[in-house]
């Protein structure tokens, strides 16, 4: 077989799946199947790397030190680029705690292990994830890692077998066998790891070889052409409509983009098929030219952004970040990607030198950056005393309080002596109030332990970080190993053997309800209710099932509302604002707060009405009656993220739990 020639239609298809990212990241609700362009771009290179590789194998040209030349002058320099320009523009704007995680993300990138980085750290589709700048650099390292493994792997087979592409094709269609199954076992067991893993992506990159290797498409007929070409764009299409984050992906999920993907290449490996003319058009093939650059750039013009406080999906906004996504990549392209593919003739030495001096400059800023905690002293001092809400969790007793749940047996006696981190309220006495829920309890755990003391009674933290306080197992929390099922239920088990005068839940939950939106939550509309519906009634049948335990008991139950969200960083952005001589930005409105929880609320309050449930709502001391409500008061954040209070902002809310309990513990 050959080296494959230039296929223009091959770079329309890449401008398809860089353009369906870039509409994904802006608004998840233009595209809901977006991400999928990675998987179309996993196939690409599956088919194009295989196709060099096999071709040079096969008459005994190829060289690993060659294809890693290529590779270098190919990725490093455009690569390095937006790391750098990146690492400027965080070094501006981002606050120590930021900094030193972006720098950690940067590490992770420069060693091609960004993937296994973000695996243990975030969800690809939660909120907190559009704060994270590098998150995009995941998918190439999947990319660099095929390139280092497979290769090898071919080297050896034929070395062993000889160059048959026979037992080639045998090799490919194992590896992407074993790799489907993992994918499918992950996105079930494991999803966060599922998402981001080379092992459950190779399959992506295995259909690709495996048109390389079989040279699929060459013997079909021009109808069978216009058909393949034709299925292949509507599968693709339909993956960017039917898909959404609400799916376990990538699993059996991803073969929809994928094999859509392997529809068009084959439909233009022996003629240009009417299908896919679009493909071909003059702006398909400039946008697939500049789509690595496009792809390189496009996240961090986002992420950035929402770290200004500005909203990607707002028209003003969009047209202004495409605009300068657009400039930067084809400067990118034509001053960066260009001249150095020309460094292919002046030997491997340049460019190994260039990949091992930008790699070694890179992680020396990083370990700068990290070991001094994020190079606080760029920050000016009334930008750092705002970023001190920021670091509260970090330093705080909460955070003790929850690290200390995750053995196999406790007891609220052992967990409620005076000096216990988990203590509330009056020291002396037993814990007669237990304040259950997830990290937003423990958030509110200050506000908590200011109205039990003023009552002159003892409380409890019983709180497991993405953990809501419902016994059910269709409801897994971050956890999806079972471990939030067997810790909600132990606290349900201690609580009935207990029996506290009053046990107060809390939780973020529209997160359990409806999942992240992948948007922020000032501008967006809420998720539709009827895309929730399966996760809504989970969560009322999970809060009626517990509201009847606890009243078959007799123990009254305090319900709290989830707290306004405001979708940014809010230390961050009132720091950035501060800094920048920007607006202070502005807390969602009561209204939006309102439609944005309506659905959970409608399910919880069955439970609460059904069984005599006393509510706090946080909308009624951070909103009042004003359009907005509050993220900061007497300039100090109330949030020291995205949607967790500072102590300031759960101290808020302490007069209403003291109206709540006072009647339950004999204070009226």
């Amino acid at each position: 077989m050959t080296s494959p020639a230039y296929r223009p239609d091959i770079d329309g298809l890449r401008a398809v799946a860089v353009l369906s990212v870039v509409v994904f990241h802006l608004d998840a609700n233009w595209l809901p199947g977006g991400f999928a362009g990675v998987d179309i771009f996993f196939v690409i290179s599956g088919y194009l790397i295989t196709g060099i590789v096999w071709s040079e194998l096969a008459s005994g040209r190829f060289t690993l030190k060659g294809f890693y030349q290529r590779r270098i002058l190919r990725i490093v320099p455009a690569y390095y680029l937006v790391l750098a320009a990146s690492f400027l523009v965080a070094a501006l704007m981002l606050m120590p705690m930021e900094f030193e995680a972006f720098s950690m993300s940067a590490r992770a990138s420069v060693l091609f292990a960004a993937n296994f980085w973000f695996a243990q750290r975030i969800d690809y589709f939660d909120q907190a994830s559009e704060q994270d700048h590098l998150l995009h650099l995941w998918s190439l390292a999947v990319e660099e890692q095929f390139y280092v493994v497979f290769p090898l792997l071919l080297m050896l087979l034929v070395r062993l077998a000889g160059a048959s592409t026979r037992k080639a094709l045998l090799l490919v269609l194992v590896l992407g066998a074993v790799s489907l199954a993992a994918s499918i076992a992950m996105a079930v067991f494991a999803p966060r790891a599922g998402f981001f893993m080379p092992h459950t992506r190779a399959f992506e990159l295995m259909i690709g070889a495996l048109l390389a290797l079989s040279g699929a498409g060459r013997a079909l007929s021009p109808i069978r052409r216009e058909l393949a070409g034709a299925l292949g764009l509507v599968l693709i299409a339909a993956s960017f409509v039917l898909l959404s984050d609400r799916l376990a992906y990538p699993g059996g999920w991803a073969l929809l983009p994928c094999l859509g993907a392997g529809l068009v290449i084959i439909s233009g490996a022996n003629g240009q098929p009417h299908a896919t003319s679009v493909l071909r058009w003059r702006v398909s093939i400039a946008v697939g030219l500049v789509s690595y650059s496009l792809y390189l750039w496009h996240w961090p013009v986002i992420a950035f952004a929402r770290t200004l406080g500005f909203d990607p999906a707002s028209p003003a906004t969009t047209a202004s970040l495409l605009l300068l996504m657009a400039a930067l990549s084809a400067a990118t392209w034509r001053f960066v990607e260009q001249p150095a593919r020309g460094w292919r003739s002046a030997g491997a030495a340049r460019a190994f030198g260039l990949f091992a001096g930008l790699s070694l400059a890179t992680l020396a800023v990083t370990a700068v950056v990290e070991a001094t905690d994020g190079l606080p002293l760029r920050i000016p001092p009334r930008v750092a005393g705002l970023m001190a809400a920021n670091e509260e969790w970090r330093a705080s007793d909460r955070l003790a309080c929850m690290s200390r749940w995750r053995d196999e047996g406790f007891s609220f006696a052992e967990r409620g002596v005076p000096e216990s981190p988990c203590r509330l309220g009056a020291r002396e006495g037993a814990a007669r109030v237990v304040l259950w829920g997830d990290s937003h309890a423990a958030a509110l755990a200050p506000g908590v332990d200011a109205a039990l003391a003023e009552l002159g009674v003892g409380g409890l933290l019983v709180a497991k970080a993405g953990c809501p306080p419902l016994v059910d197992p269709r409801i897994s929390g971050s956890e999806h190993d079972g471990t939030c099922q067997q810790f909600t239920e132990q606290v349900l088990d201690e609580i009935l053997a207990a029996r506290p005068d009053a046990v107060i839940l809390a939780a973020r939950w529209t997160l359990v309800a409806e999942g992240g939106t992948g948007v922020d939550l000032r501008f967006a509309p809420p998720p539709s209710a009827s895309l929730r519906r399966a996760r809504l009634m989970e969560l009322t049948q999970a809060s009626a099932a517990l509201a009847a335990r606890l009243a078959d008991a007799g123990i009254p139950v305090i319900l709290v509302h989830t707290v306004p969200e405001p979708g940014i960083n809010v230390p961050s952005a009132i720091a950035v604002s501060d800094r920048f001589g920007l607006a202070e930005p502005a807390g969602p409105g009561r209204q939006a707060a309102l439609t944005r929880q309506q659905a959970t609320r409608a399910a919880l309050d069955q439970a609460a009405t059904g069984h005599g449930w006393r509510v706090v709502d946080p909308l009624d001391a951070l909103c009042g009656a004003g359009a907005a409500c509050r993220i900061v008061a007497a300039g100090e954040p109330l949030y020291f993220d995205s949607n967790h209070l500072t102590v300031r902002g759960a101290e808020l809310l302490s007069p209403g739990l003291v109206e709540a309990l006072s009647p339950l513990l004999g204070r009226n």
